[in-house]
């Protein structure tokens, strides 16, 4: 397959996000905006709400070895963007200092429904590195697409992934190799996390309160330390129907295919070391993870809808969450004990 030309990226107008896209999104520490619009990677200046560049993913190319079921499985498959992570190193926020080799350091994670993770290096609009299993080691078994990023650091830069349904693992950007991988199946797993005070240490959670501890102790693919938790009454309060579970039990699509008005995410404390807030469609949770236990629990106060995603303040005790009808709601904390009150604004 040719590459396209600088001049016909740089001419190209992005699509919409749509809901295949999964919400992919992340800003890097220079300030720029990254995110997913059906196959393209879109990234604009918020601060001037320019357009900077669209990224598109190139089609899958197809292998001779392949079977026909496989191939036209992949096909018909378009490769939407379902996350991307920006590379940890802070550089200059200045587009024009992009022309300096120097940051060509600069790097964009990108990964889709075809299970594949493009590295991209920004300065130059070109993919540096395809992260993906080896096809042959798969057979006509069906390509796990990727539900979330994550970029950890232990002796080097890692970036772990969560393919498919239930399947965690670590990469290697240096060598382009998968360096562990575990899977926590019959679980669902919705988003991983890096925690901001151990950036070897990394949390992924279920879509039914399983909450997995990890910590990539170095570069050997078994040196990874892990701790499972189980979020109480959860299981009973998500609204996953048995008769879905267990029709989905054998599904190798991730938890945004099969479940795309279901949020399950978690957000690492920026003031508090162990503690992470985690959200359900109807119930926020506070946990610490040092204790393995909850501190605190509110459900979905009467009329709102439901959660889908939240942030922590870095500065002072807030949580904002946002909802699936659009509306922010803060949450804040009461002297050292985790208390969560509602408040309602509509998201302008």
């Amino acid at each position: 397959m040719q590459a396209r030309s600088m001049a016909t990226w740089d001419s190209m107008l992005p699509g919409p996000a749509n809901r295949s896209n999964g919400g992919a999104a992340d800003c890097s520490p220079a300030g720029l905006l990254a995110y997913g619009a059906g196959s393209s990677v879109v990234v604009v200046d918020p601060r001037s709400m320019q357009l900077v560049s669209v990224l598109p993913m190139p089609s899958p190319s197809p292998q001779s070895s392949a079977s026909i079921t496989t191939l036209t499985s992949a096909l018909a498959l378009a490769p939407f963007v379902t996350s991307v992570r920006w590379s940890p190193q802070p550089i200059s926020r200045e587009l024009s200092a992009l022309d300096d080799p120097s940051n060509s350091h600069l790097r964009l994670a990108a990964g889709d429904r075809q299970g594949r993770i493009a590295i991209w290096d920004f300065r130059s609009r070109s993919i540096a590195l395809w992260l993906e299993f080896d096809h042959s080691s798969h057979g006509d078994r069906p390509k796990l697409g990727i539900q979330d990023l994550c970029w950890v650091r232990s002796d080097s830069w890692l970036l772990a992934a969560i393919h498919g349904p239930s399947l965690l693992v670590l990469w290697s950007p240096a060598t382009g190799r998968c360096l562990w991988k575990y899977d926590t199946a019959p679980e669902y797993l919705g988003c991983i996390r890096r925690d901001p005070f151990d950036w070897r240490h990394f949390c992924a959670l279920g879509l039914c309160g399983f909450l997995l501890s990890a910590i990539a102790l170095g570069e050997d693919s078994a040196d990874v330390s892990l701790h499972e938790h189980h979020l109480p009454g959860v299981w009973d309060s998500v609204e996953l129907p048995k008769n879905e579970r267990h029709s989905t039990s054998g599904s190798t699509a991730p938890a945004l295919a099969v479940f795309p008005q279901f949020y399950a995410r978690l957000s690492f404390s920026p003031r508090w070391r162990h503690i992470v807030m985690v959200i359900f469609p109807k119930e926020l949770i506070v946990f610490d993870l040092q204790y393995g236990t909850s501190l605190s629990s509110a459900s979905l106060p009467r009329g709102c809808s439901k959660f889908m995603d939240l942030l922590p303040d870095p500065d002072i005790d807030l949580l904002y969450c946002i909802h699936i009808d659009g509306r922010l709601s803060i949450w804040k904390r009461k002297e050292l004990v985790w208390l969560v009150n509602f408040i309602s604004f509509l998201l302008l």
